[in-house]
């Protein structure tokens, strides 16, 4: 894995920025100026976190236990994947 970029960092901000404010993407979280890993996280009614991580090519995410739910190419890609992943049922 690489790290992530200012630039991909900003990306990741402008993405989240444009979703609408009852989106299942709540927010996300980095340590550091240049991080291996970005947290996503998601609504109360859909509670989880989501290590994200990146490659060469893509950006590659993870649920809460470490298995691998989605590899996107694109910042537009990787939102449809959160969109995607559904909530926990309780």
């Amino acid at each position: 894995m690489t790290r992530f970029s200012a630039s991909d960092l900003e990306t990741i901000d402008s993405l989240w920025r444009s979703v609408p404010a009852d989106h299942v993407w709540t927010g996300w979280s980095a340590t550091g100026d240049e991080p291996d890993e970005v947290t996503l996280y998601r609504t109360r009614a859909h509670w989880r976190r989501f290590p994200l991580r990146k490659s060469n090519a893509e950006f590659v995410l993870f649920d809460d236990k470490g298995t691998e739910v989605a590899r996107s190419r694109s910042p537009k890609q990787l939102l449809q994947d959160v969109e995607a992943i559904p909530g926990l049922t309780i």
